[in-house]
């Protein structure tokens, strides 16, 4: 939520009010205190980074797909359980994959 406003606000604070208020509605939010520990696990046993464990973590526990083009971050989201794709080299199973959730 702080990367949204940060980046919204640029451009007006009533776009990121704006912003703020859709992501509140249409968003599931994990809470800080929620992810913190499964985050920290996340990069003990995989080495991620830190931002990197965030978006693991969250795949991990709302049990979601992690699709990224960040090679690394497939590959420890992998490593952590989690079902990931590297969009850049897997774009094809990753659509098929998509399709059988849908």
């Amino acid at each position: 939520m702080a990367e949204i406003l940060g980046v919204l606000v640029r451009y007006s604070v009533e776009l990121a009010n704006l912003g703020y208020d859709f992501v509140l509605k249409n968003f599931n939010l994990i809470e800080e205190d929620d992810i913190f520990d499964e985050i920290l696990k996340v990069c003990k046993n995989t080495g991620s980074r830190a931002v990197d464990g965030y978006f693991i973590a969250t795949a991990k526990l709302s049990n979601s797909i992690l699709i990224t083009n960040d090679k690394i971050m497939a590959s420890n989201a992998k490593k952590a359980g989690v079902e990931a794709y590297y969009l850049i080299e897997e774009f094809d199973r990753a659509v098929e994959r998509l399709k059988e959730v849908k």
